[in-house]
């Protein structure tokens, strides 16, 4: 009977508890109504801003963009100084690739621009500047944002920084890229055997081996692999 009577009070204990938080969440919403709906009105404003300004504004923008990109590219494939000059700078007829970068800040064309102009610095052996403009390439487009971050490495490791050479390459190589990813391995490879981290270098070539054996066979890493073996052995 006790054990009933204990049952029930909890209960309605329990019952209280609940209808105390229901009236205490109703009191609460009734109180600040007004600045409830004022920040879910404020929500929906700035989402529908959002949406309305990337379809009518950005877009119509990054098309702007993307149509004056075919010229500085040409002159970029060309290769010659006069050319790679000219898909920086423009000329009275053509944008280049700064000024592409400046004028459509905010478009992902802008941010492909850099990744081009850094490009262009480095055919013309400007390494500095096509630092600058290579770690301004922001992850939007992942091919080229992997292909980025080997040529980042590439350049540290001729200004003898290897730990930041080491840092950029592995960035790089979490790309599938059948092309620069085996290559970009194999220069990691080479970095772990010249700090001594033969179990890095094997991993490095073993990797390629694995996702790459085409390539593999081709760059004819089985011989690196095997002299990685021998170290680790010992």
């Amino acid at each position: 009977m006790a054990t009933n009577e204990k049952l029930g009070s909890k209960k309605i204990e329990q019952t209280e508890e609940k209808e105390n938080f229901v009236t205490r969440t109703l009191a609460f919403f009734n109180k600040y109504s007004n600045v409830i709906y004022g920040i879910l009105l404020a929500i929906v404003i700035v989402a529908l801003g959002y949406v309305l300004f990337n379809k009518f504004y950005l877009q119509k923008k990054n098309n702007e963009a993307s149509a004056l990109m075919t010229q500085p590219i040409n002159w970029l494939m060309a290769g010659d100084t006069a050319s790679l000059n000219l898909a920086l700078e423009g000329n009275d007829e053509y944008s280049g690739f700064l000024d592409i970068a400046s004028s459509y800040k905010i478009t992902k064309t802008s941010n492909t621009a850099k990744y081009y102009a850094g490009l262009c610095y480095l055919k013309l052996g400007q390494k500095d500047d096509a630092m600058e403009y290579l770690k301004k390439f922001k992850k939007k487009e992942d091919v080229l944002w992997y292909a980025c971050q080997a040529t980042i490495g590439d350049l540290y490791d001729e200004q003898g920084d290897e730990s930041k050479a080491i840092s950029y390459y592995e960035k790089a190589i979490k790309s599938e890229d059948p092309f620069f990813t085996p290559i970009t391995l194999f220069k990691l490879g080479q970095m772990y055997e010249r700090k001594g981290d033969w179990k890095k270098a094997l991993d490095s070539y073993q990797t390629i081996e694995d996702k790459f054996y085409a390539e593999y066979q081709k760059m004819g890493i089985s011989q690196y692999a095997e002299r990685a073996k021998a170290q680790v052995g010992k």
